[in-house]
């Protein structure tokens, strides 16, 4: 984020580091965090033996910075046993993968008043297993600032005339400003300005807070003392005292109210009598203040709406003697809320927004303040003005819109009668182009919803295979239904990398069946268009019962008018050993609708390094796909990602896999030029790092993915993507990926 100037946030809960050591086996050879391969957490070994590993390899001082808006910045220190070159840092929010970076620091979403825990896992290239260190904390919701510059800006006959300087935002935008009078609240003010009664009779301190739209009020304004000025209480009479010449007047005995409404009493009593003097009149008293001279045994008093008053009156003469007080009179005021507002009315409706609009209430005491408006009963924010634009609607849906109006005491009116709004389709998808969406990642979502035009299939890694033919995981209903609704094909992928398990699924009819059955039910019941199927690493000899399989649960998907995608490792001829003997691809393309080749694999995190999709084997691969029955269902996956191999990589020095923004910075970082290698059609660089281990890098651009691309288009082959998230987002410049070039 730029721009921001960044606020330290005090933290709400007590700070807890907890450091732990989870050893954990990395996804499939070649692979970036979440692919092709799950992840296989080791067993081995007592959790003093993890947590003893772990000595020195834990980030510390874990901090978190507030940015604006919902952003904030997680911070901390590189592990103290490692000068921190090389290292990958994995963030989770509250369990969930956000990110991962090779620097000290990442920005992410906040919900500020929520408690959450932030996780940092430590991963180094040439070690296995993975570190943790865990920060929870709630990031304190902000209210307004405080207002600035109160002062009196004019004087009347019965008051004073207040201004002040509007007071700075905070997690919610202001709704207006509160007005103290000796500690307490007399009004709420939309504006800038407020004309305040006083009596001249006493002084006053006044200040000033603002309040946002959910309630939260800010630190009042420096306090505002207000001097007495008692000449001003009696116009043209003598000091209001008694003289040892002149006996007092006598008060009413009775003081009555006439009428109580809204903003008004009228009271009266009874006549007082003066000694030796003439009557002049009578000053009432309102909560033990002057409110004046009155002429006559009845009186009406401006008042605020649903307030207690305390009153009294004193008999004053001609020599300016008062009487002791009358009796106190007790006065309640009545409040009547506004009326709702009228006529309620929705323009401008799209899939995802739509502006209400509605005709202004009018108060029956105090002022309007704002509206309050409702979806499907659930507020969504107040306004001071009559119309409010709604945000993040979900398209093809309906929605009841209701607005209340806000008067200056609080007062609330009832709800108007629903509006219903109808939100438009999203423009739907026109792309071809099939890819994955990593689901335990945020950035994987963001970037389809940044190129989803250019995205025709999507296969979110929902799914794992267990025994019996369990199907394992969960469906996530935001990520499906916002695809769903832009026409991109939703089929999840059924990820089974486990010996056992496959064994059981293609070669016992129960399990089989099993997983079968629950595959077909899951399309129905959560939407989905389709399945995809990732079996890896089965041997030789099960090539044909994954056939009969494949063609099994194609039979009952096409019943239901459902797809399958099947994957199949990467080849040049018809192999019948090793990892891709598995797959019979010719048999393969007649039940399945796609075929996704794993076009890269080349050089994977335990080899040497070099290209992991080298363009001369990645040629030939492709070139045999092209000979294969039912051509058009071929797609051709393409790798996003890549290597940084440490210590001429190899088993002892395993890779780690990068995401494209990560490498860029690791350059820039070590000030290396990244080269391109004309035959691999691939860039690559090597730098040392801090402890003296020479790297080799080598990944994924927009330059080597169009020679891919170019290729694939050229032989009537799909292209396909592993995977959605901080890859060259120049490759959607791409003509073959409908980009525009």
């Amino acid at each position: 984020m730029t721009g921001g100037l960044v606020q330290r946030t005090r933290f709400a809960l007590t700070l807890a580091l907890l450091a732990l050591c989870v050893l954990a086996a990395p996804d499939a050879p070649g692979a970036p965090l979440g692919t092709a391969a799950s992840a296989r957490r080791s067993a081995s070994g007592s959790a003093r033996g993890a947590a003893a590993a772990c000595v020195g390899r834990v980030a510390h001082g874990l901090r978190v910075y507030r940015l604006r808006g919902t952003h904030a910045r997680l911070t901390w220190g590189a592990p103290r046993g490692s000068g921190g070159a090389g290292i990958i840092y994995r963030v989770l929010r509250s369990g969930r993968t956000v990110g991962q970076t090779t620097s000290s620091s990442i920005v992410l979403r906040i919900t500020p008043g929520r408690p959450t825990t932030y996780t940092v896992q430590t991963r180094y290239p040439n070690r296995p297993g993975a570190c943790s260190a865990m920060l929870r904390t709630t990031l304190v919701f902000r209210a307004p600032g405080r207002v600035a510059g109160l002062r009196i800006g004019a004087h009347s006959g019965s008051g004073v005339t207040l201004d002040w300087r509007a007071a700075s935002r905070g997690d919610a935008p202001v709704a207006g400003y509160r007005v103290e009078r000796d500690g307490a609240v007399v009004a709420q003010t939309r504006g800038l300005t407020f004309a305040l009664r006083l009596s001249p009779a006493h002084s006053h301190r006044v200040s000033v807070a603002a309040v946002d739209t959910r309630g939260n009020v800010g630190p009042a304004s420096a306090t505002l003392v207000i001097a007495a000025q008692p000449h001003l209480a009696i116009a043209g009479t003598a000091p209001m005292s008694q003289t040892a010449e002149h006996a007092p007047p006598i008060a009413p005995s009775l003081l009555a109210a006439v009428s109580v409404s809204d903003t008004s009493a009228t009271l009266s009593w009874n006549e007082g009598s003066v000694n030796g003097a003439t009557l002049v009149g009578y000053m009432l008293y309102k909560d033990g203040e002057a409110v004046g001279v009155i002429h006559g045994q009845i009186a009406t008093v401006a008042l605020a709406s649903a307030r207690r008053y305390t009153f009294t009156v004193r008999t004053l003469d001609s020599n300016g003697g008062l009487s002791a007080p009358s009796p106190e009179l007790t006065v309640v005021t009545t409040h009547t809320p506004p009326p709702p507002p009228t006529a309620v009315q929705a323009s401008q409706v799209t899939s995802q927004s739509a502006h209400i609009s509605w005709t202004s209430s009018t108060a029956v005491s105090g002022t309007i303040i704002g509206y309050r408006v409702f979806r499907n009963e659930i507020p969504v924010g107040q306004t001071a003005t009559p119309e409010m634009t709604l945000q993040d609607l979900a398209p093809s849906s309906e929605y009841q819109i209701t607005v209340t109006a806000v008067d200056s005491l609080g007062a609330i009116s009832q709800p108007t009668e629903p509006l219903t709004v109808h939100t438009a389709e999203p423009p739907p998808t026109h792309g071809n182009v099939q890819a994955y969406l990593l689901a335990s990642e945020d950035q994987s979502f963001f970037d389809l919803e940044a190129h989803y035009q250019q995205i025709g299939v999507v296969y979110p890694t929902y799914f794992e295979c267990g025994p019996g033919g369990e199907v394992q995981g969960n469906n996530d209903a935001l990520e499906t239904d916002w695809a769903a609704a832009r026409k991109i094909a939703v089929m999840p992928r059924l990820n089974c990398q486990n010996v056992t398990d496959e064994d059981q699924i293609l070669n016992e009819p129960r399990a089989r069946e099993a997983m079968i059955g629950e595959l077909a039910a899951l399309c129905t019941s959560d939407g989905y268009q389709g399945i995809q199927i990732d079996f890896e690493g089965a041997q030789p000899s099960e090539r044909n019962p994954f056939t009969e399989f494949i063609t099994l649960l194609a039979e009952r998907l096409h019943a239901q008018g459902d797809k399958l995608s099947t994957d199949v490792t990467a080849k040049y001829y018809n192999i019948q050993t090793g990892r891709a003997a598995m797959y019979d691809d010719a048999a393969l393309s007649g039940p399945s609708d796609y075929v996704f080749v794993l076009d890269w694999g080349l050089h994977w995190t335990t080899s040497a390094p070099g290209s992991i999709d080298e363009y001369g084997w990645f040629k030939r691969v492709a070139e045999y796909t092209a000979s294969m029955p039912n051509r058009s269902k071929f797609v051709l996956g393409m790798p996003l990602y890549g290597i940084d191999w440490a210590n001429g990589g190899g088993p002892g020095n395993p890779g780690t896999p990068l995401e494209y923004n990560q490498i860029t910075a690791l350059a820039s970082e070590f000030g290396i030029t990244p080269e391109w290698e004309a035959t691999a059609q691939s860039p690559h660089f090597a730098y040392t790092d801090g402890e003296g281990v020479h790297h080799e890098v080598w990944y994924v651009d927009q330059q080597s993915l169009g020679a891919r691309a170019a290729l694939a288009d050229s032989l009537g082959l799909g292209i396909g993507l592993w995977r959605l998230g901080s890859e060259d987002q120049r490759i959607w410049e791409l003509p073959e990926l409908g980009g525009e070039g």
